[in-house]
């Protein structure tokens, strides 16, 4: 495992990206500061320079086929909170894979893949985790950090190895359990709530099912019917 460090970068994930064919499989790198770090839907990840850590990681999951790509992005979700628990803090997955403890949300994740013909060519995982910050932009909704939690304040090149090992060993043991593991740390899973269908803006009653194997959101309706949504297409 190759790991490189930055002091500052504008974002690993593009950066990797525009270096995708040199790199090798598990490469990681990481930034004590990301000038234009990205999150999911287009977001900006705000992150307070030296006290949070965050990084990518190169993959070259060639086995895995590409209609099942949502598994990378389960075990690596699964491998933070893995992280978390060894920390004494018990964290859950809002789909597709952000990271919350109670209502807070502490890890961003953003998986960019590469798809062969039948499989995956390649995934750039890219991994923002909160660790010492206390003060957060009023923007952010609900943000924490594991030093509001612990108390601990932490030094981010020393974790970033003990994080890394939680994600490679369930990336490294992808399979069946891994879809059940998932389910079972979804964020509101069989929980009643409001959510909202992005494209008309209705108000959708329901609860979280679970995913099907292309990674798409299943939510039961007040009714009984079961409605599939893909990233992007709901909100809550």
């Amino acid at each position: 495992m190759k790991i490189k460090w930055y002091n500052t970068i504008d974002s690993t994930n593009s950066a990797m990206a525009a270096q995708r064919q040199s790199l090798r499989d598990k490469e990681v790198w990481a930034a004590r500061f990301q000038s234009a770090g990205r999150g999911q839907r287009g977001n900006v990840w705000n992150s307070a320079p030296g006290e949070n850590l965050t990084f990518s990681i190169y993959l070259e999951p060639a086995h895995i086929p590409a209609a099942g790509q949502f598994c990378v992005s389960e075990a690596i979700a699964l491998g933070v909170c893995d992280y978390l628990q060894e920390k004494g803090v018990a964290a859950s997955i809002k789909w597709p894979n952000d990271i919350y403890v109670g209502d807070r949300k502490i890890c961003g994740i953003l998986i960019e893949n590469t798809i062969g013909s039948r499989t995956m060519k390649s995934s750039i995982a890219g991994i923002g985790i909160n660790l010492n910050q206390t003060r957060f932009p009023d923007n952010l909704p609900n943000p924490v950090s594991l030093k509001l939690l612990t108390g601990n304040s932490y030094v981010i090149e020393a974790e970033l190895e003990p994080l890394l090992l939680c994600i490679l060993k369930r990336y490294d043991n992808i399979g069946p359990q891994t879809k059940d593991d998932y389910l079972k740390r979804m964020y509101l899973k069989d929980e009643l709530h409001s959510f909202t269908v992005c494209a008309s803006g209705e108000s959708l009653p329901g609860r979280i099912h679970g995913t099907r194997d292309d990674g798409c959101l299943a939510i039961e309706t007040e009714s009984g019917e079961m409605r599939y949504f893909a990233f992007k297409e709901i909100a809550y």
